[in-house]
């Protein structure tokens, strides 16, 4: 008795064989659900379950009002070094800065996050991290002002690295604690920058990280998207 290859099934084989040919290509669109329907002559059902599978195995991804695409592969960030640049070079990413706003604020509750008084001010360095050409990531950086001055910051609009900005006036990290969560961007100007629609959800990182005497030389906010962004932690028993 010959087997029938569920219609859902042929579909989604289909799919995956036209990604790893390279007929569709990352953030390509594929065919809608009506096209399929009648291409395959099945229901909507049959093809929501082709594409459920394949979201969930991060071969497509959907956009609610806009349509199906092929997934972009994803970083995958193994916290090996403090540096994110440095890390993906090391993946054979090709990687890039675009600075935003490089500016001197007072702001109590970064001060706070600093450790120094609320009153003294504060850089604050803006900017968007390139990966292959697509923005990934939209950081601000926040450091003592007496540690680096507005001045000195601009410095990295050359450098294009604020860690290599920073070693050029001896300042060195060492170390870094990060607290991940999932946070809406919800500023325009943003969302903008990182080609998402405002409100869209993003893997959202709270960075300190810390100078040989253990006192705090950063305190970073990152959004990341998540459609680009994965982190794997080894843990040792």
């Amino acid at each position: 008795m010959e087997y029938k290859v569920p219609k859902y099934l042929q579909i989604k084989t289909d799919i995956i064989n036209a990604i790893k040919s390279g007929e569709l290509k990352p953030g390509d669109k594929v065919d809608s659900e009506s096209v399929l329907k009648k291409k395959y002559n099945v229901s909507s059902i049959t093809v929501r379950k082709a594409f459920n599978d394949l979201i969930n195995e991060n071969y497509l991804i959907g956009v609610q009002g806009v349509g199906t695409f092929v997934a972009k592969e994803r970083i995958n960030r193994k916290l090996t070094s403090i540096s994110f640049s440095d890390e993906l070079l090391q993946q054979g990413y090709k990687i890039d800065m675009q600075v935003d706003k490089i500016e001197e604020i007072v702001n109590e509750n970064i001060a706070e996050k600093l450790e120094i008084p609320p009153e003294r001010s504060i850089i604050c360095v803006r900017r968007i991290r390139m990966v292959n050409n697509e923005p990934v990531a939209y950081q601000s950086s926040f450091m003592d002002s007496n540690m680096l001055n507005l001045e000195q910051a601009q410095k990295i609009c050359e450098s294009k690295s604020f860690y290599k900005t920073l070693a050029e006036y001896n300042i060195f990290p060492v170390g870094a604690t990060e607290n991940y969560s999932v946070k809406a961007v919800n500023d325009s100007h943003i969302a903008k920058l990182m080609n998402l629609r405002k409100g869209t959800d993003t893997f959202f990182v709270k960075r300190t990280t810390y100078g040989e005497s253990g006192k705090i030389i950063e305190y970073a906010e990152t959004y990341f998207n998540k459609d680009w962004y994965s982190v794997t932690v080894e843990v040792k028993i």
